[in-house]
């Protein structure tokens, strides 16, 4: 994966029970909230340093929503997936998900679970961009989800989109194409989409 690889889900706020599916979704899927070897999952403060907690609790401060937090999912003891939520005046939350340290087929795992995820319960879906290449990186997702712009002159991988914000776009590269992908969920896909 290249170092800008990453995953934005812009979701509905997520309950501890939402985020307990997500934890069982990723479990299904060889990811996990628990570190292997231990009995605790991981959070991350500010200094990057690990803050273990029982895998409940994390949910519960997921849940809270009392501010911005990093946790660590796991595929093995030394190999993990990282996950910054940061939540924001819109009333949606961002869970960012960095692609960089993971093999190709452990970032195609990660973005098969979101999307199964975004596909099972489309309605607490604001907006997901998939981008494995690194090339949007630097684009401000933040103010198209929002709504402050509209302009979206390049088409990561994958991109999802709620009414009425996926109508709105404008400048979008010639050959993009918009598609349904679940209800209420529009897919903006382009020409150079792909790795």
């Amino acid at each position: 994966m290249t170092s800008d690889a990453f995953i934005d889900w812009y979701r509905t706020r997520t309950s501890g029970r939402d985020f307990t599916l997500l934890a069982e979704a990723f479990g299904r899927a060889g990811i996990h909230l628990v570190q292997p070897g231990f009995d605790t999952a991981v959070l991350l403060d500010v200094e990057g340093e690990q803050v273990r907690l029982p895998a409940e609790r994390v949910a519960e401060l997921v849940g809270l929503s009392l501010g911005d937090l990093t946790v660590q999912w796991w595929f093995t003891a030394d190999s993990d997936l990282v996950c910054g939520i940061v939540y924001s005046g819109y009333g949606w939350e961002k869970h960012t998900y960095f692609l960089d340290a993971l093999t190709v087929r452990e970032a195609d795992t990660v973005a098969e679970v979101l999307l199964g995820e975004v596909r099972a319960r489309p309605e607490e879906t604001t907006a997901l961009v998939v981008d494995r290449t690194g090339r949007t990186a630097e684009f401000d997702w933040d103010a198209v989800v929002g709504g402050a712009s509209t302009a979206v002159p390049l088409v990561p991988e994958a991109l999802l989109l709620a009414e009425p914000v996926a109508g709105t776009l404008t400048g979008l590269p010639a050959k993009a194409a918009r598609s349904a992908f679940a209800p209420g969920l529009t897919l903006v896909s382009g020409p150079t989409n792909g790795r």
